[in-house]
């Protein structure tokens, strides 16, 4: 999906139609959300809010039907053979807390930009602590969505679950 080369020498690759057309819808749906002001972006937000976790759960309703998820399901939540000993490891620790400071950053950045908006006296704890039960239960069934993809493409590849999931960024475009 990404096109990418194996090295800088090759070039940047070709222009991708399919990513810049929905590159161009999101930047539209940006710019549908902020031309009228605050009020048009808070109706937009029930929208935008509410489609991604119908996606997601779309997504999980339709990989928990697909042969092999379980399996992915279970080395998501289970690691092989029982071994918890990688949850010692600062490396796994490490990428824990980069994957939350990124994906929080999004929804601390709405807070901050709409806390202007607020009375003097709203409660700005309880968006912080909602924004981030919310993200850590999107990234949650983000997993379970994934994974049950990967196990399924395991059991089509017939390879264990360990040689499908690499380490690089397009685990989630092969999902």
């Amino acid at each position: 999906m990404l096109g990418l080369k194996a090295d800088i020498d090759d070039g940047f690759g070709e222009f991708l139609i399919p990513l810049a057309f929905t590159l161009l819808i999101s930047w539209l749906c940006v710019y549908a959300s902020i031309i009228k002001g605050i009020k048009t972006s808070g109706k937009l937000a029930y929208v935008f809010a509410i489609l991604p976790y119908v996606i997601l759960i779309s997504l999980l309703v339709f990989a928990l039907t697909l042969p092999g998820a379980w399996d992915g399901i279970k080395f998501f939540i289970w690691p092989e053979g029982g071994d918890f000993t990688k949850i010692f490891h600062p490396s796994a620790w490490y990428a824990a807390c980069t994957q939350c400071f990124y994906s929080l950053t999004i929804g601390m950045g709405c807070i901050i930009m709409f806390s202007s908006y607020n009375k003097h006296d709203h409660n700005i704890y309880r968006d912080a602590s909602i924004v981030s039960l919310m993200d850590t239960f999107t990234s949650i069934l983000g997993g379970f969505v994934t994974f049950a993809v990967l196990g399924n493409l395991a059991h089509s590849t017939g390879e264990p679950i360990e040689k499908v999931v690499s380490k690089t960024f397009g685990l989630i475009f092969v999902s």
